[in-house]
């Protein structure tokens, strides 16, 4: 019986070094020290909104997650300002949203090393499944995150 026992033991330590599942990690980009981890699938998208600082307006950098990557496919925004496209490139389409919005699809550009700096202004704002996270919540203004697709295990969820 304690054989049995110990065997269950052992199995279920096994299970939750070894089982590992994709998540949305960002850390602190120079510490390396985590900041935030959500699961993720396949194909989930998630975006960074933020209000553009010259018009004012919201713009939203959306992403997905596919092959264990982030993948940038689109941009929404209310209006052309700096760092906005004027222009579509090939494959590119421009979708007039409800309202006055616009958004830019078929960017599908993987992003190696996606970092946002948190600034003392900026509101960065992760938006993920139905959670919304400040950045400024996550690090120090002046401080840069760093957004990368992990597989962790059990206990390495618990600790982040």
């Amino acid at each position: 019986m304690a054989g049995a026992v110990f065997i269950a033991l052992a199995m279920g330590v096994f299970i939750t070094f070894c089982l590992r599942t994709p998540h949305l990690v960002l850390q602190n980009a120079e510490s390396g020290a985590v900041r935030f981890a959500t699961r993720v699938d396949e194909g989930e998208l998630f975006s960074i909104a933020f209000i553009h600082s010259v018009n004012l307006s919201p713009v939203a950098e959306i992403y997905e997650i596919r092959d264990g990557n982030i993948m940038l496919v689109a941009l929404e925004f209310e209006t052309f300002g700096a760092g906005i496209p004027t222009s579509l490139e090939p494959g590119q389409t421009l979708v007039h949203l409800p309202g006055d919005g616009m958004r830019i699809e078929g960017y599908e550009r993987v992003i190696a090393d996606l970092r946002y700096l948190i600034g003392h202004t900026a509101d960065l704002t992760l938006h993920t499944g139905d959670r919304e996270v400040p950045l400024r919540s996550l690090d120090e203004p002046g401080q840069s995150l760093r957004f990368a697709v992990r597989q962790l295990n059990f206990w390495q969820r618990i600790f982040v």
